[in-house]
């Protein structure tokens, strides 16, 4: 009886250890190397460009680190100029978040983040509804370094 218990016990543990490492997902660097994202782990990454995009093209991922908006306070500028169809969900010192139709006309959410230095960036777009989805995938932002 206390080898099937110990059994029972190895195999959630293994389950829940794979579970994790799926949901884990994968990694989508910035060209220059400073910002990233993670995107579900079935997703095709376009080696250094910074893009991914989820095999039945419902969605895709860019993450990138503009050289012309160098702080969170001209990216906020530049992007309420060109996604003139996005409203801003969130405006602080260190996180600015847009949401609606981007520029491709697709469903999105633009989120950018300051890090030393620069700022990250990322634009989810999706065609499927999936604004949660997009959202989740917004939030793993963050400096690569």
């Amino acid at each position: 009886m206390r080898i099937r218990t110990l059994d029972i016990g190895l195999c959630c543990l293994l389950a829940a250890f794979a579970a994790n490492l799926l949901a884990q997902g994968k990694a989508v660097t910035s060209h220059d190397g400073s910002c990233q994202v993670t995107v579900p782990a079935d997703w095709q990454v376009m080696g250094s460009f910074g893009i991914a995009n989820a095999l039945d093209k419902s969605m895709d991922v860019a993450v990138t680190s503009p050289r012309s908006s160098p702080t969170l306070a001209s990216l906020k500028q530049t992007a309420q100029m060109l996604y003139t169809a996005d409203k801003v969900v969130k405006d602080t010192a260190s996180e600015f978040q847009m949401e609606g139709q981007g520029i491709s006309g697709k469903p999105n959410v633009y989120r950018g983040i300051q890090i030393p230095g620069k700022v990250c960036l990322v634009e989810v777009t999706y065609s499927n509804g999936a604004t949660d989805d997009a959202r989740k995938i917004a939030e793993t932002l963050k400096s690569a370094k």
